[in-house]
């Protein structure tokens, strides 16, 4: 089998990217397919009780001991499979590629034969989040109430006393509004805390933004790491010790004499890639705050974290920062650019020198 495969590798080296790109779209289509053929299996196996008839404690257990999928893949599957034989335009629309397995298994408790249709044809192409913003309108969750609460302390069983329910109402009270949510700020161990907390659309939107400024990819993963980023600047805007620090700074630095008067001569300004602000903000007003690489088919790349400028016309060739010769680039298609003009060779003899110099 190893074998096997590095002669693929050997195939797979020989073709375009082009090529490349329409493979693996094929075998994506053919995954989607055989993925929707074994939740049938399992449909049709948990009508029949197949698993507990070949010894195995349950499905689950089946797919897991039997099949050999892992922990992760397993319940998708039996999700969409408890209600696959019901609604089969699930399974359709999952082996056409039109849902990911992922969107199917959020649609199935959703499904009715009333909105199928519709709620597969709306979630087309849709990612998870999509997918959930867009089924929470069907269904909306509760909104937390914002507090700040020290995690209850378990009592002792010993301590517990048992005490009669209370005796129901003669009338039945008036009916209450369903209630939101507690919030959570809670200590998980003793350095990490646990938070939870709702807030607008326009404050998600913030967030995002926010996550594309400060060059962090994956928002929803990396939400402390971007939260203590914005907290680091308000803080160091803000703070009062922080503005007494900077200005101190300041007064050092300009009670200092300059190079050029410690060494009684005039400095002179070398050539660098050194860019204007002003002209940064500009170029990256006008590619709209996202990488601007374009593939041959037209197709933009999407990034919009941790963008650099790049020089249309190699910088250490043409020594050239006029502004419209300036573009957008994320860090992977600006290495791309990079090892296009000067080799990838080139390209990774710099990368590890800068390294080098860099560690300790």
């Amino acid at each position: 089998m190893i074998e096997k495969f590095q002669s693929y590798f050997t195939k797979l080296e020989r073709l375009s990217d082009d090529e490349l790109d329409r493979s693996a779209q094929t075998l994506v289509k053919s995954e989607n397919r055989s993925v929707a053929k074994l939740i049938a299996h399992l449909a049709e196996m948990s009508e029949r009780k197949t698993a507990l008839k070949l010894g195995y404690k349950s499905l689950y257990d089946y797919a897991e001991r039997r099949l050999n999928l892992s922990e992760g893949a397993v319940p998708a599957r039996i999700h969409v499979a408890n209600v696959s034989r019901r609604f089969p335009q699930l399974l359709a629309a999952l082996a056409e590629s039109r849902i990911s397995l992922t969107v199917a298994c959020l649609l199935a408790p959703h499904l009715s034969e009333d909105n199928v249709e519709k709620l597969i044809s709306d979630c087309a192409g849709m990612r998870r989040r999509e997918t959930e913003e867009y089924l929470v309108a069907l269904k909306p969750k509760p909104v937390f109430a914002p507090s700040i609460r020290k995690r209850p302390v378990q009592a002792e069983s010993s301590q517990t006393t048992s005490t009669p329910p209370p005796s129901p109402p003669s009338t039945p009270p008036p009916a209450e509004p369903p209630k939101s949510s507690p919030p959570i700020l809670q200590p998980a161990t003793p350095e990490v805390y646990n938070f939870r907390f709702s807030a607008t659309r326009d404050f998600k939107d913030k967030f995002e933004r926010l996550a594309e400024v400060v060059g962090v990819a994956n928002a929803q993963k990396n939400m402390a790491e971007i939260l203590e980023k914005a907290l680091d600047i308000a803080l160091d805007k803000k703070d009062p010790k922080k503005k007494l620090e900077r200005r101190r700074k300041r007064q050092e630095k300009a009670s200092e004499p300059s190079r050029s008067e410690r060494d009684g001569e005039k400095e002179e300004r070398a050539e660098s890639r050194y860019v204007a602000s002003e002209v940064s903000e500009r170029v990256h007003e006008r590619d709209g705050y996202q990488c601007s690489y374009f593939a041959p088919d037209g197709t933009r790349c999407s990034s919009r974290v941790g963008l650099h400028l790049d020089h249309r016309s190699p910088f250490g060739i043409f020594h050239n920062n006029e502004e419209q010769g300036l573009r957008l680039l994320c860090a992977a298609h600006n290495l791309l650019m990079a090892e296009r003009v000067y080799g990838v060779d080139f390209v990774q003899q710099k990368i590890s020198e800068r390294r080098k110099s860099r560690s300790p």
